[in-house]
This record gives C-alpha cells, sequence and structure tokens, in this order.
C-alpha cells in the first residue's frame, strides 16, 4: 500500500480510472465507514472514495489529529496523490463541511488539479459562528444530550452505558478536532451545493444563503426531508440525487490540468 492510500481504506489508487471520484468526509463520532453504503454505488463513471482521518476507523493505531488545518493539509496532499489528473469532487457532512472546505483550499493554494465543486451538507458556512451546545470542557453526561439531540446513533448504544464508556473518548475527539476550525476570510474558486435537512435547525436551507460568503463561484441550496443525519436515513434516495448531480457537474465543466514543462513554461490541458 503506498503512504497516502491508508487515508482511503475502501478504495486503490488504480481504481475508477475514469470516473469521477468524489471524497467523502464523515461526521463528529463518525469514521470513513459511514460512507461504506456509498461506495457500493460505484462505477465507471462516478465512485464514493471515503476518507479516513488520523486516529479514525482503520487507522485507530494511529495517533489522533486534534487541529483541523494539520488535517486539512495532510488530507489535500492525499487527495491531489491518489487523484492525479482524474476529476473529483471533495464532499462533507457536518463537520466533514468544514474539512473539505479547509481541504479544498489548501488544494488550491498548493496543488495543480483542483476538485470540480464542493458539496456539503448538515453544516452552517465556515464564515458564520455559532455557539455549540455542547464543548469538551463540559463532562460526558453532556455529550450523551447532545448525541440523543443530533439523532445518527442508535438507541441500543445510548442504553449501553458500557459500549457508551467505549466510544465517547472518540466521539470527544471529533469535537476537539471541530472545536479547533477557524475562519480566516479565505474564499475557494469553486462551485459549492449545499444540502439542508427540512428539520435540522442548526443548518437551515436560508442559513445555506451564507456559503456564497466564501467562494467566489456560485451556489446551489438544496433542501431534502429529515433531520441532520438525512443523508443517512433516506439512504438509496439521497444518495441518487448525489450522483446525478455529481453527473451533471462533470458534464458541464472543464477540468484544467495545469503542468510545467522544464523551461517552467504553463501549458494548460483540458480533459
Amino acid at each position: 500500500m503506498k503512504e497516502f492510500e491508508k487515508w482511503f481504506p475502501f478504495s486503490k489508487s488504480n481504481d475508477y480510472q475514469k470516473a469521477v471520484l468524489i471524497f467523502c468526509f464523515h461526521h463528529a463520532g463518525g469514521s470513513a465507514a459511514a460512507y461504506r453504503k456509498w461506495t457500493e454505488r460505484n462505477n465507471e463513471k462516478v465512485a464514493f472514495i471515503p476518507v479516513e482521518l488520523p486516529g479514525k476507523g482503520c487507522r485507530m493505531n494511529e495517533q489522533y489529529n486534534y487541529d483541523m488545518d494539520s488535517v486539512s493539509a495532510l488530507a489535500a496532499e492525499a487527495i491531489s496523490e491518489f487523484a492525479g489528473h482524474r476529476k473529483y469532487i471533495l464532499y462533507g457532512h457536518s463537520m466533514g463541511s468544514a474539512i473539505a472546505f479547509k481541504t479544498a483550499y489548501e488544494i488550491e493554494q498548493k496543488y495543480e488539479n483542483n476538485p470540480l465543486a464542493l458539496i456539503v451538507s448538515g453544516r452552517h458556512s465556515p464564515c458564520v459562528h455559532l455557539s455549540d451546545r455542547y464543548s469538551t470542557d463540559m463532562d460526558d453526561s453532556e455529550l450523551i444530550k447532545e448525541l440523543k439531540r443530533m439523532g445518527g446513533t442508535p438507541k441500543e448504544i445510548l442504553e449501553n452505558r458500557a459500549v457508551l464508556e467505549m466510544l465517547l473518548p472518540f466521539v470527544k475527539n471529533d469535537y476537539k478536532l471541530n472545536e479547533s476550525f477557524s475562519y480566516n476570510g479565505n474564499k475557494i474558486n469553486i462551485p459549492i451545493i449545499t444540502y439542508s435537512g427540512s428539520m435540522d435547525k442548526d443548518a437551515t436551507i436560508d442559513m445555506a444563503d451564507e456559503w456564497q460568503n466564501v467562494t467566489t463561484k456560485k451556489i446551489e441550496k438544496h433542501e431534502c426531508y429529515g433531520n441532520h443525519f438525512f443523508i443517512f436515513d433516506l439512504g438509496d434516495l439521497y444518495i441518487d440525487i448525489i450522483i446525478k448531480k455529481v453527473a451533471s457537474i462533470a458534464q458541464n465543466s472543464k477540468n484544467v490540468i495545469k503542468y510545467r514543462r522544464k523551461n517552467e513554461e504553463e501549458i494548460f490541458t483540458f480533459i
């Protein structure tokens, strides 16, 4: 396995050579496995590539990284290596939306093959500061309340104290990572497509307007039925929505690949 491939536990870099790749960043408390079902829909045109962060899931033996700037920089490097000259899109849900945004910015600053678009769900714009109900300086009982309020955690786990005691430290790590996020006024230069749950009060479709302030391109807003975790509750219906959107983006865009000859003359190739 190549070093960068540890970021993508369910994919190999030589897979899906002609497909548009969709790199998926998970929510707080999740892992790359949250998108495992999505990979069952991979084909020669579209392929979901779940991203595994250090210290999570298949990389649990590694040191957890609590700094989002650092995580995003490392993810940008890995994605650049994995994607090569292929077309790709970044996707993030909740905390993953923030990581995907920062990763997109890092890629644009440092690497040649930029993503076609950023797709986000369940998250307010990076330029908006919202005070969280839970912070990691609170005790575990408050974290459990937050998990119950947000949904997405099976009732059987929430009612099993032994299992909770084992899982909560990993969830709290993600909340610490999320707390490290800071916005410095940076803008990305790709379109942003937003999806909101109709019952998610923390990331409404009206709040999605603020994403326009962090990109020089246009945004699209969409609303789906459900709460914060509508992207999983809707199952194949939502996966179909994303696949169709990605196909549309790829069809209507030209991906500009920039590289240099030995004489440093810039050459642009459209694919």
